[in-house]
């Protein structure tokens, strides 16, 4: 298949002065029983939308995190450490991988290959997100946190996170399903990039585990959220282009 045809917003080779090929939007939903799988309808992120869908995505993402704590239903249910939370040990200074996430998710924005895939990205942190809301304000669940030496820079990294962190949030892991979300996107690079990603989302994920963060549970409750989500968006939703400065 022509790569020019898979996905809307892609590049062709070249820069010259040959024209740019039209790009095909993704093709509409499946029949069965001769009837169209219904699909939402919404915007095309090219690459004009990258910084609002940061920015805007971004505060929503934030708003949808701390809500559950204020609209919480019933009370926090502390969860038990698993055979495999007691093998793995604490290592304070693994926190700056962990916050290195909120990066991984404004690179997987920026560096998405074609609009298709940054669109499927976006989408899906804002439905994990809400998915999450509804989990943590019915059914909200926290582990147990340590205590990490105050002093120095990791220290006051330290600090800083508890203050923005909620609890309550923990099953499933929203930084295990943003992470999968977002290496979805950026693995679709090749070469030493795709390498990376990989390895990069791998130690975010871990970095929930050994910084005590999350619970195992919490980390395959985040994987499935992920692959809940992914598939939502890959199959449920229908982009159109935006008309003007920012259609393209």
């Amino acid at each position: 298949m022509d790569a020019r045809s898979r996905w809307d917003g892609s590049q062709g080779a070249g820069g010259g002065a040959s024209p740019r090929p039209t790009a095909r939007l993704p093709a509409p939903a499946p029949d069965i029983g001769g009837r169209r799988l219904p699909r939402l309808r919404l915007p095309l992120i090219g690459r004009r939308l990258r910084v609002p869908a940061i920015v805007v995505g971004g505060l929503l993402l934030v708003s949808l995190f701390a809500l559950p704590e204020r609209i919480q239903l019933w009370p926090t249910m502390p969860l038990g450490k698993s055979v495999v939370d007691a093998w793995i040990p604490f290592l304070p200074w693994t926190v700056w991988v962990y916050v290195s996430e909120y990066l991984f998710l404004i690179l997987a924005i920026w560096f998405s290959p074609d609009d298709r895939r940054r669109s499927d990205c976006a989408y899906g942190l804002v439905l994990a997100a809400i998915i999450g809301l509804v989990i943590f304000t019915l059914l909200p669940t926290s582990v147990m946190r340590e205590s990490p030496d105050p002093d120095g820079v990791t220290g006051f990294l330290w600090r800083c996170l508890f203050a923005l962190d909620t609890t309550g949030n923990a099953l499933p892991s929203l930084h295990v399903a943003n992470t999968c979300l977002a290496a979805i996107a950026l693995a679709a690079r090749r070469g030493l990039w795709r390498v990376a990603v990989v390895a990069w989302a791998a130690l975010i994920m871990l970095s929930t585990l050994t910084t005590k963060q999350h619970y195992a549970v919490d980390v395959a409750g985040g994987l499935v959220l992920a692959a809940i989500c992914f598939v939502a968006v890959r199959f449920g939703v229908e982009y159109r282009r935006l008309e003007g400065f920012f259609g393209r």
